[in-house]
């Protein structure tokens, strides 16, 4: 899990493929499209600019995840879209399909991943990994 966040390629090395995400959906220096690059490297996300727009990415480590803390967009739009626990099938909404697990679309800044059931479910043991403090 841990390698597709950081660098979205699977254990076998092969790249995982998406649509959407960010203008251009690269980052300087040509580099792929990850998890971190939008959700940091300790899964906090926050404001940040890419391609000259301004994203606002949400916390993703999975005690976060779980809380009923409100969040905000940068937008002012509520991030709070859970009923209840996240679960590996409302994980699998969010990465592959784009929605919370209310049925809402996330915004449009979040890829669409072509990941299997394995890929997924390994991205999601890892951000259970993510310290909470």
């Amino acid at each position: 899990g841990e390698r597709i966040y950081f660098t979205a390629t699977n254990e076998q090395g092969e790249s995982i493929p998406y649509a959407g995400g960010p203008a251009l959906g690269v980052m300087m220096m040509q580099s792929r499209l990850a998890c971190v690059s939008c959700h940091g490297t300790d899964g906090r996300g926050g404001r940040h600019g890419m391609h000259m727009q301004r994203m606002d990415a949400p916390d993703i480590r999975y005690a976060t995840l779980n809380s009923n803390e409100d969040e905000h967009g940068s937008n002012g739009e509520s991030m709070d879209h859970g009923q209840g626990e996240y679960d590996l099938d409302s994980f699998r909404q969010a990465v592959v399909e784009g929605k919370h697990p209310d049925g809402e679309t996330l915004s449009t800044d979040m890829p669409r991943w072509e990941m299997s059931a394995e890929d997924l479910a390994a991205l999601f043991e890892y951000l259970k990994s993510l310290p909470e403090g």
